[in-house]
């Protein structure tokens, strides 16, 4: 069951914020919050939800609280009473606070990334690291492998989470599988992003191609290529290398 199934007649789908202390510092955070305090906003959220969805409800601002559902991130007003999902947008910062809370969980997923088990191009000097969910069949994400070797020339180290676009037993998935099985991965990788044929006998080792998809569920991603960055901003779509090396320089 999704949030925007159970809180349909409540979710406000863009806010505009400019009075409260949130709005006025996207970097504000909140002082102590009274147990008394969070307890009532939980029972006034379980009131809505019922007992059969989990949540995880953490201090955010003076004003709100960071709400967890599954990998959804909205935020409470701190009497329980209003949800905001969508984008809410501080109109002076211009900093979008919904995104900036994903930001904040996927920092916090990102301890669970097993790095051991991707495949990675490292870079000649490394200055940064990045994430990227990715798909062999899909055209942007080819796109973007084309810019990994100047990438690695400008000292970024790429991480792959691979997210192909068929379940378990699909074509995509044991190509993908493959891939991971093969005996020079990373040389397969480059030979399936350039469409070459992917010998479907070698699927069959002990891969993590299941590991890495829950990971991207775990994140809530669902579109490829997605790009993590160190601090947990996620970047959707194709991005081109010294764009993408410009943006990692001001992190």
């Amino acid at each position: 069951m999704t949030l925007s199934c159970t809180f349909s007649t409540l979710l406000l789908g863009t806010a505009l914020l400019s009075a409260s202390p949130l709005a006025a510092d996207p970097e504000h955070r909140a002082s102590a919050t009274p147990a008394s305090s969070i307890e009532q906003a939980k029972t006034k959220l379980r009131a809505l939800t019922g007992t059969d969805i989990d949540f995880e409800l953490h201090p955010y601002s003076d004003d709100f609280y960071r709400l967890n559902l599954g990998n959804e991130h909205l935020l409470l007003s701190k009497d329980g009473n209003y949800l905001f999902s969508g984008r809410v947008i501080d109109v002076r910062s211009r900093v979008d606070h919904i995104a900036k809370i994903q930001q904040i969980a996927n920092q916090q997923s990102m301890a669970n990334i097993p790095y051991e088990q991707l495949l990675t191009y490292p870079a000649n000097n490394e200055q940064y690291r990045i994430t990227v969910f990715t798909d062999i069949d899909c055209p942007y994400c080819r796109k973007f492998h084309k810019e990994l070797p100047a990438l690695n020339q400008l000292g970024v180290t790429v991480h792959y989470v691979m997210l192909p676009r068929g379940r378990a037993g699909s074509p995509a998935y044991e190509k993908t599988a493959a891939t991971l099985c093969a005996e020079r991965p990373n040389q397969a990788m480059d030979a399936a992003m350039r469409s070459a044929p992917t010998p479907l006998q070698n699927a069959q080792c002990q891969h993590s191609l299941d590991a890495q998809v829950a990971l991207a569920r775990q994140f809530g991603f669902q579109s490829t290529p997605t790009i993590l960055l160190p601090n947990g901003e996620a970047l959707p779509g194709y991005v081109p290398a010294r764009e993408l090396v410009a943006r990692l320089e001001k992190l």
